[in-house]
């Protein structure tokens, strides 16, 4: 393996099994998240937030930022969740700014303002903003002094035989006269050219794919687009769309980078996707405007290009160029899977450097700082740089093009600008200081709501400009947020090693079992000795509720009593935080993929109700628009890719059942036992995922019980390694999705919304079940979390959720108050099993050492039954022809339960028993029902 140079990387381990003194970890410790807005405050994944400069609120999700020529004015573009909103700040550089919300209510008015998404413009007398519309293919002009809309100009038209009539407008630049509007068609691949005097459009210019930053040279005679689509997805072409359960897809038709992937197998209806490192896919492409007409001069590729070697492995994904700003003699572009900034030579057209952020050597080459928004002073001497994943700014000086240092910020800082003087700098934080509790006791619910999205207020950080010499202390400052290093020695004293390679741990086998949605409070609020809130355990035991009819009700039923079960006999956390906010980007956390700020922009504007996926669109970026699937795409790719390719490359065995596989613009419904749903276009799988799933599980399709999941992953674990001479993989990753919960359905066996979750906690009590009775028990640990945790609320913050270890080697009984996230469950993973960190989130993050013991217990675990009233499991299984063994399962039973659990085995009798034996072979014939899309 090729040696970095620096002593500081060896002795983390960037890449490298050798030993090492400094181990990274979380500076929250054992803090529960909270916000102080004069403080610190603390985020999901335990870095802490200390904003330099003034703060001024937003709605959520601020992610377009403006500022106008006099500098008096700013502008956000708020593309989240409801409401879609411009913010107008007044006097926004002095003491006393003011905020004025269009629309100013809490919900998305269409009368107003239908949509937006980070493409704004200030006219250059001062008085009005240009605002795109996002996916209604619309720009709008509203007046900065009112906040009254002025004008509508519609994108969408026929040009040179292409229809526009679909399109999504995003960022968007005026020229210096203000009488040409520059705009992105993320969906249309192409640059609008309006005229604004007449509010018509001029000309429509193609693009690479996915448009998304585009900036102006100083004189007004360039025009530079950054793209960060990879391709130009279609469905397949054997598709009948008036028959799709008979002809579409049963399985992803190609890996990523594949032959077949690039080519397309035409005898088999999949059309070719072409090469990742086309011009047309990550990429700068640069215009010199002619008689008003931007023509194409140069397509640039940035940063590091899928395929090339970063120190021993080649680069999964592109290198996702998304900013851009230029001066007289240079372009500069983020690069948001590099953590570099490419520099352009705007005679050459040519990249002439790259200028690397990482504030910290000991981390190496892991990336995770997500640069975003740049902007240039007006003396052309500096260079600032939005580090989203940082939570910081760098100041890069443009004449030597060296990093001077970093400034932190609120949130996930996006973008910025600097005000005409050149003396003070303004950041919009799109996430600003986190959402904090959404329920219990101490809550008020406010006009917002309750739900995280809405939560999430953003902020714009208004700061003078540090002085070169207060630069070290700030930097300093940022990597105090981020980052905690501490130097260990290697030990075998606990089976989690202390870093990668340090010791051999008794465990071998890792069982990765996520589920959907759940906080922590409405699952585990009542759990004695832990930070709970038990007014708002909906899920818990001894609950009282009714159907939302109210014809049905139980009182005293124990939703969920295999979590309370497996938590007692085993370990949890009540101070573990899901890193995303919702399912989209809770399924790139899931597979140690960090969202970039494609992922994230997209699925805020889609959570807010801003989806473009229609069936009738023409536009060739359509379905580019994912929603919330379960998986990852090449345009999220992380450099150094996901679990699946970095247990590949360390040649650690794996296998999959629904990680990874729900893939967009699927077909389902609820006759569809296998796989769960049909595949309609041409989205490639992760290589390694391709060959390691199984093609029989279910994914995401709430129409299929979790018990059903169940037997498909017994019945294939055991062909595959039950039996002697049989190894088991390193990792296994199962997916139990039902207790994401949807509408009542008392025939098909749900007839409460928490009967799903009554199937899921069934699910998960007999596959541990099953597990802890094999012979790899003694090696195992298992780890069960949530993708996200939106559908809940929480005392402590609305990102809390689920994290429960089962394992011999675990703490019995044990509630662990250190800081936990999504990183720490894949750190502990390496650690185990002696490969090196993926990214910095992992390589940061706090082990899960403290929940482990090194005297282990062997005894396995037994399920729980489900309360009948509230969930009966063969009524559910009915429809799929399973046979349940309910005599065995009973049989099994141990009493080894909480006592808060015993008044269920009075149920439990033998008359239940024979009731359900009889039904087991009754077979009904179910009417096929389409079911929805995913409920956000």
């Amino acid at each position: 393996m090729k040696k970095i140079v620096s002593l500081l990387c060896l002795s983390l381990l960037a890449f490298t099994t050798q030993a090492q003194k400094w181990v990274a970890g979380t500076p929250a410790g054992t803090e529960y998240l909270t916000i102080d807005k004069n403080g610190t405050s603390t985020i999901p994944n335990g870095r802490h937030i200390t904003p330099y400069g003034r703060q001024i609120s937003t709605a959520p999700h601020p992610y377009g930022l403006a500022l106008s020529p006099d500098g008096s004015v700013a502008v956000t573009a708020n593309s989240g969740t409801a409401p879609i909103s411009i913010s107008i700040i007044k006097n926004v550089l002095a003491n006393n700014a003011s905020v004025q919300q269009v629309p100013d209510k809490s919900s998305t008015d269409k009368g107003v303002l239908e949509a937006c998404f980070m493409g704004l413009a200030i006219t250059p007398d001062n008085k009005s903003v240009y605002v795109s519309g996002g996916q209604t293919n619309k720009i709008f002009l509203f007046d900065l002094e009112t906040g009254k809309q002025k004008t509508t100009i519609n994108c969408a038209t026929k040009a040179n035989g292409i229809n526009y009539y679909h399109g999504y407008i995003g960022d968007m630049v005026l020229s210096n006269d203000g009488k040409t509007l520059y705009a992105v068609d993320q969906i249309g691949f192409r640059l609008v050219v309006i005229d604004t005097q007449s509010g018509k459009i001029r000309h429509n210019i193609p693009t690479g794919r996915y448009p998304f930053g585009i900036c102006l040279s100083p004189d007004g005679q360039r025009v530079y687009v950054a793209n960060v689509g990879v391709f130009e997805y279609k469905p397949f072409t054997d598709l009948d769309m008036d028959d799709l359960k008979e002809t579409a897809h049963k399985w992803p038709a190609t890996r990523y980078n594949s032959k077949e992937m690039k080519e397309g197998i035409p005898d088999e209806g999949v059309p070719a996707l072409g090469d990742p490192n086309a011009p047309e896919a990550f990429s700068v492409w640069s215009y010199a405007v002619q008689n008003g007409k931007p023509v194409v001069q140069a397509k640039i590729k940035t940063g590091i290009l899928v395929g090339q070697m970063v120190e021993d492995f080649p680069a999964v994904g592109g290198s996702s160029p998304n900013s851009v700003v230029a001066t007289d003699q240079y372009v500069f572009v983020t690069n948001g899977n590099n953590d570099c900034v490419s520099v352009i030579d705007m005679k050459q057209d040519t990249v002439v450097n790259t200028i690397y952020l990482n504030p910290e050597p000991r981390l190496g080459k892991l990336r995770g700082l997500i640069p975003f928004g740049v902007a240039v002073s007006p003396d052309q001497k500096r260079l600032y740089v939005a580090e989203a994943g940082l939570n910081a700014v760098a100041v890069v000086d443009v004449p030597t093009l060296k990093v001077l240092g970093h400034i932190p910020t609120g949130w996930f800082p996006s973008k910025l600008k600097v005000s005409p003087d050149g003396k003070q700098l303004i950041v919009t934080n799109a996430k600003g200081y986190g959402s904090g509790p959404n329920g219990g006791t101490t809550f008020t619910l406010g006009p917002e709501g309750s739900y995280i999205g809405s939560l999430m207020k953003g902020t714009v950080s208004v700061m003078d400009i540090p002085a070169d010499d207060e630069l070290p202390a700030l930097t300093q400052k940022v990597l105090d947020n981020n980052y905690r290093f501490t130097q260990v020695a290697a030990s075998d004293d606990n089976p989690i090693p202390p870093y990668p390679g340090a010791s051999e741990s008794p465990i071998k086998h890792i069982v990765f079992i996520s589920k959907e949605n759940r906080t922590y409070d409405e699952v585990f609020g009542q759990f004695e000795g832990a930070n709970g809130d038990s007014t708002i355990a909906r899920y818990g035991l001894n609950r009282d509720f009714a159907s939302r009819d109210k014809k049905r009700s139980v009182t005293g039923g124990d939703v969920m009593p295999n979590h309370h079960a497996l938590s007692r006999q085993f370990a949890m956390s009540d101070n573990y935080y899901c890193d995303s906010d919702v399912s989209a980007d809770g399924h790139r956390w899931l597979v140690n993929t960090y969202p970039n700020e494609w992922v994230e922009t997209g699925t805020t504007a889609a959570y807010g109700g801003q989806r473009s996926m229609r069936d009738t669109s023409q536009a060739p970026g359509n379905l580019s628009f994912y929603g919330s699937s379960g998986s990852i795409y090449p345009e999220d790719y992380n450099e150094a890719g996901s679990i699946w390719e970095h247990l590949e490359r360390n040649k650690k065995d794996f296998f999959n059942w629904g990680f990874g596989v729900e893939m967009a613009a699927a077909y389902s419904d609820s006759t569809m036992k296998y796989i769960g749903e049909l595949y309609t276009v041409n989205y490639p799988l992760p290589a390694p995922l391709f060959d390691k799933s199984s093609q029989k599980f279910p994914t995401y399709n709430m129409a299929i019980p979790d018990q059903f999941r169940a037997d498909v992953f017994m019945k294939e674990f055991n062909e595959k390694w039950g039996g002697d001479g049989k190894t088991l993989p390193s990792l296994l990753t199962l997916m139990l999705p039902n207790d994401h919960g949807t509408r009542e359905r008392p025939a098909a066996g749900y007839p409460f919304v928490e009967s799903y979750m009554a199937d899921n906690d069934l699910a998960l009590g007999r596959a541990i079940e099953f597990l802890s009775h094999t012979p790899y028990w003694k090696n195992m640990m298992i780890v069960v979390t949530e993708d996200d945790p939106q559908g809940g609320v929480d005392h402590v913050d609305a990102h809390r959720s689920l994290l429960m270890v089962i394992s011999p080697y675990v703490k019995k009984n044990y509630v662990g108050h250190q800081h936990y996230s999504f990183g720490s469950i894949f750190k502990t993973f390496w650690h185990v099993l002696g490969t090196p960190y993926l990214n910095q989130y992992d390589a940061t993050a706090t082990d899960m050492s403290d929940m482990f013991t090194n005297t282990p217990d062997f005894t396995p675990y037994n399920a729980m039954p489900a309360d009948p009233r509230i969930f009966d499991p063969q009524k559910a299984l009915d429809p799929f022809d399973e046979k349940f063994d309910w005599k065995a399962f009973a049989e099994s039973e141990e009493l080894d339960r909480t006592e808060t659990m015993q008044k269920r085995r009075a149920e439990d009798d033998e008359d239940l028993r024979e009731k359900r034996g009889k039904k087991v072979n009754k077979v009904k014939k179910k009417k096929r029902v389409k079911i929805s899309p995913r409920e956000f």
